[in-house]
């Protein structure tokens, strides 16, 4: 069996247990550090943290906003797999429970309290929490719950919404305090003074209140450089195994994995406030050629997304991950998400021939005005460009669409649904769909939404329609339409650019009625093999009766 070592010299290792049944280990001396590689170490799935620990630790992954029992929507949380990642470069020994893909694995409603009981909860010193876009409702029970009945566990919280609302988080949960931003150094210094016993107050980046409920905030760390980030996620704590058979995004016959090349964003966008900050850090090409690698040879996976905000920050870094990644034989396929502004068409070849059958573009409109409005630094004429670019290297596109900023009309919205009806003959991976923008705290536009009155009590609104992602109560009508006609106009447009899609794509409608949309695209994009059998059929399996066979345990 692999073990996994991070001591400093002369420390004795003979009273330590490892989690994985190891009862015994040799003395160990004048070692600096041990690691083992987990990209090139084919026992990587069995390494163990080893260290004697003074404070047990449960992370608990809730519920994202719009998830339901049963319903699709699974995915690794990798803002706590790399958190946890970081603990087990260090040693650390702790336990996870993964209540999204829970939730997303049963069919009926459960009771998260009785849930987490099942680990003992009161053997336990601290409980964090975390999650993409967690519902606020399951952080006040479970919060409330563990105060009421284990009021001796410290209590904290990361995550998009706990950073963007963590006065409401503070003033309604019974947390300690909440990790701002990246959490990675965050977590590892809130955990060594509270085992030390010093003033965890002390900590940056994190946010908490005084003896009088007053919200206080220490002071900010600067974002970790790329060398300091985990080369790889903690899969392995977060059940991974069953997230990549369960739902294969955007491919069927594959397993796949979400992979983050870089951090950050640099845009303005009025809508949107990255909170990997403003500064794109990517990562050594070497260590995500390795990470796919991995992912390839432990994980069987042939299918990769890259969630970064904006896909490797600019041409010359995009081209030299391509040119890395057809230079090493990957053969896998890749999505990413990006600005038309960073892709042209040489480019789009390169990315090809790299593997790349997916790109999701965020355009938001089909109106100068509104791209404008959004200070999208784009025009139409430049959307369309590299759209029908994409198009001619047999990439399949994924368009993000945007309605409800301030100089939103019934004209630019017709600007937009005539612009998509005219690329209609484009092979889209999925038919464009406007969405309603949601006005999320720290934004330009939450801003304007608040001074406007459209939101009178900021507090209210994110604990009651933003943290529920309600389908068109979360809308926030800031144009000069009535609600009524805004949100008609946008369902209206939406069934007449599907509709011209579909009379233009013939045997793409006929496919649609049987749910063969992918399989087809695959079979078209990405020629289809013998190896995806076995994926498939796990995909069909889960969907249809795993889920129901599946039992969770500690």
């Amino acid at each position: 069996m692999a073990v996994y070592i991070n001591v400093n010299k002369g420390v004795d290792l003979s009273n330590i247990q490892n989690s994985q049944g190891v009862e015994t280990l040799d003395f160990v001396s004048e070692v600096d550090t041990v690691r083992l590689d987990p990209v090139n170490d084919p026992d990587y799935s069995l390494i163990s943290p080893l260290r004697k620990p003074s404070l047990r630790l449960l992370f608990i992954g809730l519920p994202n906003a719009g998830s339901r029992p049963g319903k699709a929507g699974l995915f690794l949380p990798l803002g706590l797999a790399y958190v946890t990642a970081t603990l087990k470069e260090r040693g650390y020994i702790y336990d996870c429970i993964d209540l999204h893909t829970e939730e997303i694995m049963r069919r009926k409603p459960f009771d998260f309290w009785e849930r987490i009981q099942e680990f003992d909860l009161a053997s336990y010193d601290v409980v964090a929490f975390g999650g993409v876009f967690l519902k606020f409702e399951d952080l006040q029970y479970l919060s409330s719950r563990i105060r009421e009945n284990h009021s001796h566990i410290f209590q904290t919280v990361g995550g998009n919404m706990a950073t963007m609302t963590p006065d409401v988080v503070l003033e309604r949960t019974q947390v300690d305090c909440i990790c701002l931003y990246e959490g990675e150094e965050t977590i590892i210094d809130l955990i060594q003074t509270l085992e030390k016993g010093t003033d965890w107050r002390d900590v940056k980046s994190i946010k908490y209140r005084d003896e009088n409920g007053a919200p206080i905030s220490s002071p900010s760390r600067p974002k970790l450089s790329a060398e300091k980030v985990p080369r790889l996620p903690d899969r392995e704590s977060w059940d991974f195994d069953l997230i990549r058979k369960a739902y294969p995004v955007g491919s069927p016959g594959r397993y796949s994995a979400v992979v983050f090349a870089s951090r950050g964003c640099p845009f303005t966008c009025t809508f949107c406030k990255p909170l990997t900050g403003k500064e794109i850090r990517t990562r050594e090409i070497e260590s995500i050629i390795n990470e796919i690698k991995y992912l390839k040879e432990r994980w069987n996976v042939q299918y990769v997304r890259f969630f970064d905000e904006v896909f490797i920050g600019s041409k010359f870094r995009i081209r030299a991950l391509c040119e890395a990644m057809i230079e090493e034989n990957l053969n896998v396929f890749w999505w990413c998400q990006t600005q038309v502004r960073l892709i042209d068409e040489d480019l789009l070849k390169v990315m090809k021939k790299a593997g790349c059958i997916e790109i999701a573009y965020g355009v938001e409109s089909g109106s100068d005005v509104m791209l404008e409005d959004m200070k999208k630094g784009i025009n139409v004429d430049i959307i369309r460009d590299v759209l029908e670019a994409t198009d001619r290297a047999n990439i399949r596109i994924t368009l993000n669409l945007l309605a409800g900023t301030p100089a939103e009309t019934v004209d630019t919205l017709r600007e937009t649904r005539d612009f998509l009806i005219a690329l209609n003959h484009i092979n889209w991976a999925n038919v464009p769909a406007i969405e309603f923008v949601v006005p999320l705290p720290g934004t330009e536009l939450f801003d304007t939404a608040v001074a406007k009155g459209l939101i009178d009590d900021p507090e209210t609104y994110v604990v009651e329609a933003l943290a529920k992602m309600e389908k068109y109560s979360k809308s926030i009508n800031m144009t000069q339409m009535s609600s009524e006609e805004f949100i008609s106009t946008v369902k209206r447009f939406n069934r007449e650019i599907s509709r011209d899609f579909y009379t233009k794509h013939s045997v793409r409608s006929f496919l649609s009625l049987f749910g063969a949309e992918h399989l087809r695209l695959d079979l078209i994009f990405c020629h289809f093999s013998l190896k995806q059998i076995v994926p498939l059929f796990d995909a069909l399996f889960w969907v249809t009766i795993g889920k129901h066979m599946h039992h969770f345990s500690k």
